[in-house]
């Protein structure tokens, strides 16, 4: 530390030394100290400066000042030129990137100051610095915060008065104006005349003025009164006295997303007018095909016990028809009797003549009753034939009944499954109509 009061006591008053070395040894304990020859050659160094570049001392003195730059830096002829500039007894001030151990990036605010001989020329440089590395990546963090903003929202600044100060790219294609057309002018320049006069529109800005931030969706006026939604904040922006300044506002263009709820809202009021109507069709026409159901069941039941009737009665032919088999046979045997009649009656002579005459008369009566029971036997072939038809016919029509029971059963629960998705379809669109609704309260409370 007291190698550092030399550069100072030259043509200091002894009165006045120790008030200096006070001042060296505060500015020691406080800040990085390093002192160079006019070649860059490091001279010596406090505990600080060994602290901010993680070296120890005999790591540092005698080495040059590039040690501490990187390459592409100590190859550049700004860097010559600053050496330069310190041989001839300038000054340099600023904030500085350095390497230190491991070469690991620090960033400092320092000065570099040529100290001068009698004749007033430079013989060393000392260098006074404050590590500022986290305070730099902070800022470095908020600057990327703040391009990050600017790159993915419209951002506009005003005084309080809302006069446009400055406006960024994003905000104005979302306005649709020139950069030349807005600063200057006054925010009522994006405002409706109806609110640019009212007693709100004052208090809006009188809020600001106050430090108060305001957040909402906001109807706006783009170039030629375009209608122009945006999802914004006002954020006035304080000084270090905690007094407001100017107002940011950060904004997202929601035009189209405002319109789309909007027709969505209206389309959902529609549809929920339209839905009961239609679920109430949709149960009218289910209790129709319940009731349709009901009389295929019913049809179906008669068409079988047709059937069932059908099936009695070709028996019941068949059973005819063997009787009238057996009258034939009959009358078959009554005429070969009367045949053998006659002819015993003609052996007998005059008193065979009257049994000829009744043998006769048989013959005659089963020759036509052969001939009727064939015609009652033909009749009946032909009723049966006629039945078996008709029962064929029953029964396709009863398969066909079963099947229009099966697709009445399908056409039923499928007005039924309509049904109650015209129901559930009710419910969802009133759920929906109330979370949107639920949605602008949620936005306007956030807003506030």
């Amino acid at each position: 530390m007291y190698r550092f009061l030399r550069f100072f006591r030259a043509g200091a008053a002894r009165p006045r030394y120790g008030e200096l070395r006070a001042q060296v040894q505060a500015a020691n304990r406080s800040q990085a100290i390093v002192a160079f020859n006019l070649d860059g050659i490091v001279l010596d160094v406090n505990q600080p400066f060994l602290d901010a570049m993680g070296y120890r001392r005999e790591q540092v003195v005698g080495q040059h000042h590039r040690m501490f730059v990187s390459p592409e830096e100590q190859a550049s002829d700004d860097y010559r030129q600053f050496w330069d500039r310190l041989r001839q007894g300038k000054h340099d001030t600023g904030v500085y990137r350095r390497l230190g151990a491991d070469d690991r990036e620090v960033w400092l605010q320092a000065s570099y100051t040529p100290v001068l001989d009698r004749q007033g020329r430079a013989y060393k440089v000392i260098k006074h610095a404050s590590d500022i590395t986290d305070r730099q990546r902070h800022n470095a963090e908020m600057n990327g915060r703040l391009a990050a903003i600017d790159k993915a929202q419209a951002v506009i600044e005003f005084s309080l008065e809302g006069i446009v100060l400055a406006a960024n790219d994003n905000f104005l294609a979302c306005m649709g104006y020139q950069r030349e057309e807005v600063i200057g002018q006054h925010h009522r320049l994006f405002v409706e005349p109806a609110e640019r006069d009212s007693v709100a529109y004052r208090q809006f800005w009188q809020k600001l003025g106050q430090g108060q931030h305001d957040a909402a969706l906001y109807r706006r006026l783009g170039k030629g009164g375009r209608e122009v939604w945006i999802q914004a904040s006002y954020n006035p922006i304080f000084d270090q006295a905690g007094r407001p300044f100017k107002v940011i506002k950060y904004a997202t263009d929601v035009t189209a997303q405002t319109r789309a709820a909007h027709t969505l809202r209206l389309s959902l009021a529609s549809l929920s007018q339209s839905v009961p109507a239609i679920a109430a069709q949709a149960r009218s026409a289910d209790q129709m095909a319940i009731d349709a159901n009901r009389s295929a069941t019913d049809g179906g039941a008669l068409m079988r016990e047709l059937i069932a009737t059908m099936d009695s009665v070709n028996d019941s032919a068949q059973r005819m028809t063997e009787i009238i088999g057996v009258i034939d046979a009959l009358a078959f045997q009554t005429n070969i009797l009367a045949i053998n009649a006659a002819v015993e009656s003609a052996h007998a002579g005059q008193h065979g003549r009257g049994f000829g005459v009744v043998a006769q008369e048989v013959r005659a009566l089963a020759q036509r009753s052969a001939e009727s029971a064939k015609d009652i036997r033909r009749l009946i072939e032909d009723t049966v034939e006629r039945i078996n038809d008709g029962s064929s016919r029953a029964q396709l029509a009863g398969s066909a009944m079963r099947t229009i029971v099966g697709l009445t059963n399908s056409v039923n629960q499928r007005v039924e499954d309509i049904a109650a998705a015209a129901a559930a379809q009710a419910n969802d669109i009133d759920q929906v109509g109330r979370a949107m609704a639920q949605l602008r309260i949620n936005q306007q409370t956030v807003a506030a």
